[in-house]
């Protein structure tokens, strides 16, 4: 199929539609089954993000997350910054990070924002912010006006971390090679499932997230003028960030390069990065809470989908048996001027 054209609708506050991802505040088991099936980002990745602001300045008093979802950025980043502003586009998922960040953190150090990241600069001073975390948050913001709205947020010397993990992927290369067609298969059908039939504006936003997607975050620009010491890091490029692609979307994928010289770009592959061991039960609670429109769009099952996982199961080593997954992932670390 060609390439399917949606013209890019005026930013609005009020239109939304683009935002696709939702979940209710208190939906609690989804919550809890959420966190628990994503990657745990590791103490070294943090710490490389708290040493690079380091580098450029020695003021660590105050952290946003962007894109919250449950909080789990926050928590991590009050080890390293006095207060943290946590921030969503949805108020259901302000209130869910709340909640989780209730027990065990001292409240006065948290404060909690109802903006979408384009929006961020109108609720927070200029140069407020010693550092900006978006995690799984850029690919569905208007990048523009987002880098602009952090831009303004930042003070001197303050760091953006921005960073975007894909599909889970075998670690041991043989399974990479007879399983993860599979998995790969899975993931595309229900997407699929999910997109098919989206009005204009939400079709937009998947084709905008696909497309920051497959760029591997490298759709960010950052204009000397604003922002030095861009640095853009990789990890296993051999498999991919996309969720859904042009089988599940129906229209071209089209990545973006804003790159430029001067920039540190540094690849790797590391079948051990963030590494989860799950068995087929523990995969099929990752896809039953990948995305909260799978069930409406699936409902309680579809044959080809169950026959796909029979076949999982038999490739992995039958039912109990744990495999390695690993994650691909992109990550950009930029400094305000």
């Amino acid at each position: 199929m060609g390439s399917i054209e949606y013209e890019k609708p005026l930013y609005s506050s009020q239109q939304d539609s683009e935002d696709f991802w939702k979940v209710a505040a208190d939906d609690h088991e989804f919550w809890d089954a959420y966190v628990s099936t994503r990657p745990n980002y590791s103490q070294p990745f943090y710490k490389i993000i708290h040493d690079y602001n380091s580098s450029h300045s020695s003021s660590h008093t105050l952290a946003h997350d962007v894109g919250c979802g449950a909080g789990q950025v926050a928590a991590e980043l009050t080890q390293y910054y006095a207060h943290i502003v946590v921030s969503d586009a949805e108020a259901d998922h302000v209130a869910a990070a709340k909640g989780r960040l209730t027990n065990g953190y001292d409240a006065s150090r948290i404060s909690y924002t109802h903006s979408k990241a384009e929006d961020l600069s109108t609720h927070h001073p200029p140069g407020s912010a010693d550092l900006i975390a978006a995690a799984e948050a850029v690919v569905l913001m208007d990048r523009d006006t987002g880098l602009q709205s952090f831009a303004r947020i930042l003070r001197p010397g303050g760091t953006l971390a921005a960073w975007f993990y894909g599909r889970p992927s075998f670690s041991d290369p043989v399974l990479f090679r007879q399983a993860q067609p599979i998995l790969d298969r899975i993931m595309m059908l229900k997407w699929k499932k999910v997109i098919a039939g989206s009005a204009p504006r939400r079709a937009w936003g998947f084709k905008r997230c696909a497309d920051a997607m497959e760029s591997w975050l490298d759709c960010l620009p950052f204009p000397s003028d604003t922002w030095t010491d861009i640095q853009r890091y990789k990890w296993n490029t051999y498999s991919t960030l996309l969720f859904f692609g042009k089988e599940a979307c129906g229209y071209d994928i089209e990545p973006v390069s804003h790159v430029k010289e001067g920039e540190k770009i540094v690849e790797s592959e590391d079948r051990e990065f963030w590494m989860n061991e799950w068995d087929i039960a523990a995969l099929k609670e990752y896809f039953r809470v990948l995305f909260p429109g799978f069930r409406e769009a699936i409902g309680e099952g579809d044959k080809e989908i169950d026959t796909l996982f029979a076949e999982l199961t038999e490739a992995m080593g039958s039912k109990g048996v744990t495999r390695r997954f690993t994650w691909p992932c992109a990550r950009v670390l930029a400094t305000r001027r």
